[in-house]
């Protein structure tokens, strides 16, 4: 039932008509959830990628937040968080890349964290590529349990540097990462987009197949 569902309802190839929407809903229009990871909604970032006036207007926005927050470095989580570059574009520092163990050299590295789907993997950054009295902000696409962001709390902890803000693209709010992230010592952690207005589920062809793999 709900694969028949999912079919008769269409994700906006064209983007949407802006008139009287806010920011947030027009980006929420093009972000189609699947059934996908054992999830019935799994949010797709493909589709707001489509359309690169929005994507930008996305980027804009996360960026006018934080552009008098003193942030001196935008660390993003691999992969989706890479595609928020714009954001350490804007406001003009360096960005940081957070990947998993065995990604790049001269690493250090976090403690074990549990992944947002299922799992435990490790997170790395480049040794001095955040220094002490740096303020960053942590940047990724979905902020659900804060396994991901906690991980990334704490490798900036141990540079002597602060998390100013957790900020990713989508919060689900019932599985409190929000408060995960604080008690890990972030200052603050937000989403752009609520999971109340992502209401527009993907096509589905009729011989689709949830195929997702941990990550």
């Amino acid at each position: 039932a709900h694969h028949a569902l999912a079919r008769r309802r269409r994700v906006c190839e064209a983007p949407p008509d802006a008139g009287g929407m806010s920011v947030e809903q027009e980006l929420a229009a093009v972000i189609p959830y699947f059934p996908y990871k054992n999830l019935e909604r799994f949010y797709d970032m493909q589709g707001l990628l489509k359309h690169p006036a929005l994507f930008q207007k996305a980027c804009d926005t996360m960026a006018d937040r934080y552009k008098e927050m003193g942030i001196t470095k935008v660390a993003g989580f691999e992969a989706r968080g890479f595609l928020f570059t714009p954001v350490a574009v804007r406001l003009g520092v360096p960005f940081i890349m957070l990947r998993k163990t065995g990604k790049m050299p001269n690493t250090v590295s976090s403690a074990p964290y549990t992944k947002e789907y299922e799992g435990v993997d490790v997170m790395c950054m480049q040794r001095g590529a955040v220094v002490e009295g740096d303020k960053v902000l942590l940047i990724d696409d979905l902020l659900a349990t804060g396994g991901t962001l906690c991980s990334g709390i704490e490798l900036v902890k141990s540079m002597g540097a602060s998390v100013i803000e957790c900020g990713c693209l989508v919060e689900l709010k019932a599985l409190k990462g929000h408060d995960r992230c604080i008690a890990a010592g972030a200052t603050g952690a937000w989403g752009l987009l609520s999971e109340e207005l992502l209401t527009v589920a993907a096509e589905l062809p009729d011989n689709y197949v949830d195929d997702g793999t941990p990550h």
